[in-house]
């Protein structure tokens, strides 16, 4: 139970924390400019809320049900394979033509992450 927790602790702390020192942004201009635009109620938060929730759910589905996985050691698994996927996602962002790493889209990652956690959480009756 005790390295459950630990474990629990430690993803949350690198859905909410990893965001905020991710990213070296470069010039402060842009970074500026792309904060602006970079706004927290937009369809590409709620698109990187879904993809990283639907990613979990669906990872996890194949962990416990195709490859018959405990369904508590697939959790883990599920959710660091999105949040690794929103991360990949953001640094090739930053590398394309605007140069941009958005924390708010991983916080918006991490809540569709948090939020299939729940959701896989769920009694089955």
């Amino acid at each position: 139970m005790r390295n459950h927790l630990k474990l629990w602790s430690f993803i949350l702390w690198l859905v909410f924390m990893v965001p905020l020192f991710a990213a070296n942004q470069g010039p402060e201009q842009k970074t500026v400019e792309h904060a602006a635009k970079d706004k927290w109620i937009a369809i590409d938060k709620v698109q990187h809320f879904s993809y990283s929730c639907l990613i979990s759910l669906g990872v996890q589905y194949v962990l416990v049900n195709k490859l018959e996985m405990n369904e508590d050691s697939a959790m883990p698994l599920s959710m660091a394979m999105s949040f690794s996927l929103g991360i990949i996602k953001e640094l090739r962002d930053k590398k394309g033509k605007d140069g941009f790493f958005s924390r708010k889209d991983l916080i918006a990652n991490g809540f569709g992450i948090l939020t299939a956690g729940v959701i896989i959480l769920l009694p089955a009756d």
